[in-house]
């Protein structure tokens, strides 16, 4: 690692303080990359570190480092390859610093990111400290241009984010799919990050994590909109390598916590449910295709270690007590499809906002109408289209002579009363 010219670090990074470290790759090469940095000029909490991880592809280092003034900036060289081992050598690297963040080309924090992300994960209402924060964000395009609601790829991230608005649990929220989105969103404890290293084989990098914290009950999730993603192209049916990588990590998973699942009842029923609820991923994990590598994993056990495997199982919490999700099936509900029911929730409401509008809008016309004294006029005289409206009659209802008699009967009544009064003659004195 070599110190930019702003640096004022010492030899030693780092201090015994809770420190904060953002690495940036400068690769791929990006005209975004510059907006992306300026965003941490603006931090109400400012890093105490940045780091720039050059590949020795990045003519625009020097301008990068200096549109960074003002904030201590380090270049970390590193070899070119796979992005997720050049995150866990600068991992290693900021062994004196508490918490990282990153940022890649495209994406823009908003001022209060870092200083929100670092409150959350202090928290001390939590059984355990969370080691890992992430928030919602906005989206925009290649000119950092906020995406409509009705673009697709702003629609897509919106379904994904619909689940956790109806207090579905973190793990299940996974399950459906991957609404952390882009490595930008991680802010992890760095202890964790040295634990659960990133794959170098997979550019599913933000999603791994955040499963990994999620099913160990150790992810917050902000709701506040604290980051600005840049979205590429969103598949709609996720290619063969999308799926295979996804597999790949389930997999990963399953290795990282092998520790942990024998002792935890809370991470496996954690997993238990990333798993129901990913029948439906959006993202493109295929469940299907997990299950029959797991059977087929069986089917590759010896026998010994498959008795010991089904006694650990009997053993377990989970075996002793009913599964909460068949308590709502038998009540009716379907939680397997959570991000469809989330859509569809959205939908009902859509439609009842509307409903409302209309009813406001009708309202105000009868309201109209029954001031009218012309309108009261025409009910007198037996007018049909009158009667509607004071009345509010369903005009397409259709009436048979027999029913004449009970509409005009209130009307003749009121007239009676003297309740509805023709308006006066053009020729009559007005009172």
């Amino acid at each position: 690692m070599t110190e930019a010219a702003n640096s004022t670090m010492t030899e030693e990074v780092g201090a015994p303080t809770e420190n904060v470290a953002v690495v940036v790759p400068l690769f791929p090469p990006s005209p975004a990359l510059r907006r992306s940095v300026e965003s941490l000029l603006t931090l109400t909490r400012p890093p105490d570190l940045v780091v720039l991880l050059d590949d020795g592809k990045s003519p625009d280092i020097d301008d990068i480092t200096a549109a960074l003034d003002g904030l201590t900036v380090q270049i970390f060289e590193i070899q070119p390859g796979p992005l997720g081992a050049s995150l866990n050598s600068a991992v290693e690297y900021l062994a004196n610093y508490d918490y990282v963040s990153f940022l890649v080309a495209g994406d823009s924090y908003h001022p209060q990111r870092l200083e929100m992300c670092l409150t959350a994960l202090r928290d001390t209402d939590w059984k355990r400290p969370p080691v890992l924060a992430v928030t919602h964000f906005s989206t925009v395009d290649s000119r950092g241009q906020m995406l409509p609601p009705e673009d697709p790829r702003a629609a897509y991230f919106q379904r994904l984010w619909a689940p956790g608005h109806q207090g579905i649990t973190t793990a299940e929220w996974l399950g459906a799919g991957n609404f952390v989105a882009t490595l930008s969103n991680i802010f992890a404890r760095r202890s964790f990050l040295a634990d659960f290293p990133l794959p170098e084989d997979s550019s599913f990098l933000a999603y791994h994590l955040a499963t990994l914290a999620g099913v160990q009950g150790l992810l917050a999730v902000l709701h506040d909109t604290l980051l600005t993603h840049h979205v590429m192209k969103v598949e709609r049916e996720p290619g063969g390598r999308a799926s295979n990588e996804l597999l790949q990590l389930q997999l990963r998973v399953l290795q990282d916590l092998r520790n942990r699942l024998p002792y935890s009842h809370e991470t496996r029923r954690n997993l238990a449910s990333f798993h129901r609820a990913a029948w439906n991923n959006l993202t493109g994990l295929r469940e299907d295709l997990f299950q029959q590598m797991l059977l087929r994993l069986a089917s590759l056990a010896s026998p010994e270690d498959a008795e010991q495997a089904l006694r650990e199982t009997f053993r377990s919490h989970e075996a002793q007590s009913t599964p909460p999700h068949w308590k709502a099936l038998q009540q009716g509900a379907d939680p397997l499809d959570l991000a469809s029911y989330a859509a569809a929730l959205k939908n009902t409401q859509e439609r009842l906002a509307e409903a409302e509008t209309q009813r406001d809008r009708l309202s105000g016309i009868a309201q109209a109408a029954q001031e009218s004294g012309w309108v009261r006029f025409g009910a007198w005289i037996g007018e049909r289209s009158s009667r509607q409206m004071l009345e509010m009659d369903d005009p397409t209802a259709a009436q048979s002579p027999a029913e004449t008699p009970a509409v005009e009967e209130p009307v003749s009544q009121a007239v009676e009363e003297n309740i509805v009064e023709p308006p006066p003659a053009e020729d009559e004195p007005r009172s």
